[in-house]
């Protein structure tokens, strides 16, 4: 028998200065233990979203902008919407500078002749608004220009900082004939990390300071607010956190009054932020995945025998008047590390204008998977015109709700918490296996060895080249490299097997051509590139590739091996370096082991931050954070069980009892030893860890 005393007493008792709420008496061996509670602040509901990770992320990114000729200058990005249905190749960049108003405009691409105009958005908040410029909302006209004979177009201008008191950028538009809400052709806004290091206080006051510190970005009050505490921190990790925690609740719970889809339909948080066929066949028949076998308005939405067998997506990265390509869902672990393009050549970074190819985020598999500038931030906007209308009409406002500014900052802010930070540093981690550690040198080594003049095969799979220290960026640029490595190119693609009228997939670009498949005489439209995902997360994240062409880890090492990789453009470098890999399959074996350890080190850091999470949350919080490090754990289990080797069955076993305390954790509702179970589990995995790698600091 358990009883509860509330020792809140009568209103008029004395009330101690520091005294526990609850008493609880509970039996034990036939001893009444008594424990005396205070309940403590409940951390927020973050599910894998973490804090650190993105106060890392924003750190990282303030020591590149510190390192710009003009640190303090906002740059965004012009582009049309594709969400909104404006195909268009006008593009442009608006520079602001901070300090002093100073303001930039450049595009290209527009009709030529004719006039523009300039305007600031600062949305209304309130429901049924959007991010789009909307009746209401506060609409500031900055400037005209004119486009020249060639469509391009200049404005510079000082901006009035009276003229702009209380006011918030929301969106910059560029407008034909003056009309930001039915005329508009490019727009732009900033992103998260721009608002929480530029838009912070001190620097975004109520009304305009009297006599502003020449050195501090006066014009930083611009930079829309991003709803945390009022007063406080903005990169403190508790604000960050709610920020964090709202975002996941919109990711998980939010339809947009589309057709009951939510970005958790294909990006489950349990099944590493993503679906594949075994996951599929667990759901039922009525779960929003299969809103196209139910609802005759969305009939043509997805291919359900590709959806069901291979989990595959349809989707339209060439236009909804194009057919569109079968996807597979991408897994969103450690977004904030594999994202950064490496085609801005002119302006050098994330997010910024590039002549030559416009996408600030390398997303969707082929870098063009977003609309307008391809930003994470306007991911949500193509991900909700594709996925979640009503009617294949897509109509913003009849079909599906476009997001508010404040759902796409929160969305935002989660999707760059999740997972790692960075990427491990492999010559730092040794590895007790010698099975692992040689494949490690043959991951980790850059390219073939040539001797007496001749490229020597085998020694190196060449992996290191595209994914330094296995994860999604080139070693010689450090940014993700869109590479057009011929998987599209491989006989028998499972997904024309199934439906022979499935249209070859031809990556980034929207331009046709007809060299295309395994015999380079099919059409497409791109250029064959797609961009490259992290490998750490990769053996728990199959079928693998963007057409789920192959099965098994081991397979997708060994496709390297192949015809269609060693004939592709990916097999040579940019300076002419041969990178076509030749493999014996112990080889093959040795470099998958090395990348399910890897995989299974994340799980298990995953696995203890939300455990660790889990021990300052009340028991409903609790128990969904539990859930999804159990799914961590279970991951760690099966990568390594899976393999037909097992280099460390004693770290196997130990993470087995984490998992069976971290099951007995989610049947005790009494937090007491609830937290008992879970602080085991903690050590358990600590100690599985300590098994399988020796990591070398400095």
């Amino acid at each position: 028998m358990s009883v509860l005393l509330n020792l809140r007493g009568s209103r008029n008792a004395p009330k101690p200065r520091s005294f526990p709420k609850r008493l609880w008496l509970v039996p034990a061996g036939g001893v009444l233990i008594l424990h005396l509670l205070s309940a403590p602040p409940e951390a927020p509901l973050t599910g894998h979203g973490e804090a650190a990770t993105l106060r890392a992320v924003l750190e990282r990114w303030q020591k590149r902008q510190a390192s710009r000729a003009a640190p303090e200058t906002l740059t965004v990005p012009l582009l049309p919407s594709r969400a909104l249905g404006l195909p268009s190749k006008a593009r442009g960049l608006l520079r602001l500078n901070l300090l002093n108003g100073s303001l930039e405009v450049t595009a290209e691409g527009l009709p030529a002749d004719a006039p523009f105009t300039l305007w600031l958005v600062d949305n209304r908040p309130g429901p049924g608004r959007s991010v789009q410029p909307e009746e209401g909302d506060v609409l500031q006209k900055i400037g005209a220009f004119q486009a020249s004979a060639e469509g391009s177009a200049s404005f510079r201008t000082l901006l009035p900082r009276e003229l702009l008191a209380r006011f918030e950028m929301d969106l910059a538009v560029i407008a034909h004939q003056g009309d930001p809400l039915e005329l508009g052709i490019l727009y732009g806004s900033p992103d998260l990390l721009q608002r929480l290091a530029f838009g912070g206080r001190p620097w975004s006051p109520v009304a305009l300071p009297t006599s502003p510190d020449p050195s501090r970005p006066v014009f930083a009050f611009l930079l829309p607010s991003v709803a945390l505490a009022e007063g406080a921190d903005r990169t403190t990790g508790q604000d960050l956190e709610r920020l964090i925690a709202r975002g996941r609740q919109i990711f998980v719970e939010e339809t947009f009054a589309g057709n009951g889809r939510t970005c958790a339909t294909c990006h489950r948080p349990d099944n590493n932020h993503t679906i594949d066929p075994r996951y599929i066949a667990r759901l039922p028949q009525d779960d929003p995945l299969f809103v196209a076998e139910y609802d005759p308005n969305l009939a043509e939405l997805e291919r359900p025998a590709l959806l069901r067998q291979l989990g595959l997506v349809l989707a339209n990265v060439d236009g909804f008047d194009r057919p569109g390509v079968l996807r597979s869902v991408p897994h969103l672990n450690a977004l904030a590390t594999s994202i950064t393009t490496e085609v801005c050549k002119e302006h050098g970074g994330q997010g910024d204008f590039c002549e030559d190819e416009a996408f600030a985020d390398a997303l969707g598999w082929s870098g063009d998977g977003a609309p307008g500038s391809g930003s994470l931030r306007e991911f949500t906007l193509g991900a909700i015109a594709q996925h979640f209308p009503k009617t294949l009409n897509r109509v913003p406002g009849v079909d599906f709700r476009l997001p508010t500014d404040e759902e796409l900052t929160a969305l935002e802010a989660y999707l760059l918490s999740l997972g790692r930070s960075e990427d491990p540093t492999l010559a730092d981690l040794t590895f007790p296996s010698p099975i692992v550690e040689r494949g490690k040198l043959l991951f980790d080594t850059k390219q073939n060895p040539v001797r007496d003049g001749k490229v020597v095969f085998g020694e190196t799979a060449n992996c290191n080249g595209c994914h330094q220290n296995a994860g999604a960026n080139s070693s010689t640029t450090g940014a993700n490299p869109t590479r057009d490595t011929g998987v599209e190119n491989q006989g028998d693609l499972p997904a024309q097997l199934l439906d022979a009228t499935v249209p070859l997939d031809g990556g980034f670009g929207r331009d046709e051509r007809h060299n295309c498949g395994a015999h380079f005489d099919q059409p497409c439209f791109g250029d064959g590139r797609f961009n490259t995902p992290p490998l750490i997360e990769a053996a728990d994240t199959a079928p693998f590739f963007h057409n789920h062409s192959v099965n098994t880890l081991e397979e997708a090492i060994a496709f390297y091996n192949t015809d269609a990789f060693n004939r592709s453009p990916g097999s040579v470098t940019s300076s002419g370096a041969d990178r076509r890999v030749k493999l014996d399959s112990a080889q093959v074996v040795a470099i998958a082991l090395f990348l399910r350890t890897l995989n299974a080190l994340e799980n298990i850091r995953s696995a203890n931050a939300l455990l660790e999470r889990a021990l300052k949350q009340r028991e409903k919080s609790a128990r969904e954070t539990l859930r999804l490090a159990l799914a961590e754990t279970e991951d760690a289990i099966e990568v390594l069980r899976e393999a037909a080797l097992l280099p460390y069955p004693e770290a196997l076993a130990k993470l087995e009892r984490a998992r069976d305390k971290e099951l007995q954790a989610l049947r005790l509702g009494f937090a007491p030893l609830r937290n008992a179970a879970i602080r085991t589990a903690i050590e358990l995995q600590r100690e599985a860890r300590s098994l399988m790698v020796v990591e070398h600091r400095g």
